[in-house]
Formats: structure tokens, C-alpha cells, sequence
């Protein structure tokens, strides 16, 4: 299974670049952004690469157009972050789960979550195999008509094995 290392604050800078396409005269060029990445499987091997994060734009306007609605979902992630990351009444709970733990040892901790965007934080960021292995014991051992199961058997996406 692969992951997606994520740069750290300070490198960002280098990873987004200008993707520049010169036309045939000053007028066709067209500019564009994009990001780059790294990835790792699990036994080390790293492949980098980039991805295109705006495509070339013709104009000066549509570029920034298109840079404006990043920075909103940007801002929209933000606000959604701090939503999870806030504890309230600032006693923090320990949600923290790991691969090496069971599949009712991992329910037993998220099914304590109230708030469903955290949940599925917490579930979604497990390995595929593991989030398997965490919806079986749900929907065999869990009251999914009631409480953090009910959550979970709405929001399951069998397809994908995530919570949405």
C-alpha cells in the first residue's frame, strides 16, 4: 500500500511550480500550477513525481480564478480541521488507533467519538486491510441501529471500505 509523505510546512514552497507552455508567440503561452509529490510503499521504495493542480490557463483571469477557489477549499479544509482538532471543555481524549491494534480494540476507542467528521478521520486514515477488518466487527458485533455504529453503518462506503 502505498502513502503520500506530506512536505512539511516549509517545503511547500518548493513544491508548487509554475508548469509553463510557450506558444508560438507572446500571446498562446499558458501558465498553470502544479504540486509536486513524493510516495513510499511499504517496504521503502519512493517514487516522486508531480501533479497538476490548476491546468494551463490561456489567461491571467482565469489563473486566478482558479487559484481563488484552492485558497476557498483551503480555507474549507481549514475550518473543517479545526472542528476535529478543537477539543472541547479542553480535556483532549486519546482517539489515537494503530494498525497492530484489534478490530474491537480500534471500535472500542472510535466508537467513543461523537462527532462523525472525527470519526472518519480516525477510521479513513487505517490501513484499507485494516479498515476491513474494523468494519466486520461492526456490523457483527455492533448495534447498527444505535450510536457511533448507526454513524458508522450509515457513512460506510462498502466499495471503497471508507467512511464518507
Amino acid at each position: 500500500m502505498s502513502s503520500l509523505l506530506l512536505p512539511e510546512i516549509s517545503d511547500m514552497k518548493d513544491k508548487l511550480r509554475l508548469e509553463i507552455e510557450k506558444g508560438t508567440d507572446d500571446k498562446s503561452s499558458k501558465v498553470g500550477v502544479s504540486v509536486g509529490i513524493d510516495m513510499t510503499d511499504g517496504e521503502g521504495s519512493e517514487l516522486s513525481g508531480s501533479v497538476s493542480l490548476i491546468p494551463k490557463c490561456s489567461s491571467y483571469g482565469i489563473l486566478e480564478r482558479a487559484v481563488t477557489r484552492i485558497k476557498e477549499e483551503l480555507d474549507t479544509l481549514l475550518q473543517k480541521s479545526k472542528k476535529i482538532l478543537e477539543v472541547e471543555g479542553g480535556e483532549e481524549e486519546d482517539w489515537e488507533v494503530s494498525e497492530d491494534m484489534g478490530a474491537g480494540q480500534i471500535w472500542d476507542i472510535l466508537s467513543k467519538i461523537k462527532d462523525p467528521e472525527l470519526l472518519a478521520v480516525r477510521f479513513n486514515g487505517l490501513s484499507h486491510q485494516k479498515r476491513l477488518e474494523v468494519a466486520d466487527y461492526v456490523f457483527t458485533h455492533g448495534n447498527i441501529f444505535s450510536g457511533a455504529a448507526s454513524v458508522f453503518s450509515a457513512r460506510y462506503n462498502s466499495e471503497k471500505g471508507v467512511l464518507d
